[in-house]
């Protein structure tokens, strides 16, 4: 265990991945020669969400630690997050969101990315309670709703949210 807690991020990832996800069978070749073209990548990320639904949250979170990683502008990152945050998983919603948002592997939208904060804040997830919040208080992606941006960034406070807290405390807006 003192092992394992030494490890970087990026390599404790890479050690759970490799106990929890099966290793690849032998090399097979297609008609043009190349070895297991749909092996691994997000095609092996749909079919093992297919699958074995039940690893949704290991597979997501590899998803999600990657991102933050760095692949953030990756086109096949951004479709493992799609996939992640269409499986229910809330930390892939709001990674997703931050995508739409600041444009890293697709175009900017900033109606899918309310979207996606809402479907984490129903949810019942602190963070995208509070993000939904933002949104609707500063007419991002939605009509403005302050009415509605109080009881989002209530919700995330109660689930803990630190800067929902404070952001109500402060404001003179509510």
């Amino acid at each position: 265990m003192t092992h394992f807690l030494s490890l970087t991020r990026a390599a404790a990832v890479a050690a759970v991945a490799a106990a929890l996800i099966p290793a690849p069978g032998p090399a097979q070749a297609d008609d043009w020669g190349a070895l297991d073209p749909e092996e691994g990548g997000i095609v092996e990320l749909a079919r093992a969400l297919r699958e074995r639904p039940e690893r949704a949250g290991f597979l997501c979170w590899v998803v999600y630690e990657t991102q933050k990683g760095g692949a953030a502008e990756s086109a096949q990152a951004f479709a493992g997050l799609q996939l992640c945050a269409a499986a229910g998983n809330a930390p892939s919603m709001i990674l997703l969101a931050q995508a739409y948002e600041q444009g890293l592997g697709t175009a900017p939208d900033a109606a899918r990315a309310t979207y996606w904060v809402k479907q984490a804040a129903g949810q019942g997830y602190a963070t995208g309670a509070y993000h939904y919040g933002l949104a609707l208080l500063e007419g991002r992606g939605v009509p403005r709703d302050p009415g509605q941006a109080w009881f989002w960034l209530s919700r995330s406070a109660q689930g803990g949210d630190g800067d929902a807290a404070r952001l109500l405390a402060q404001s003179p807006l509510f």
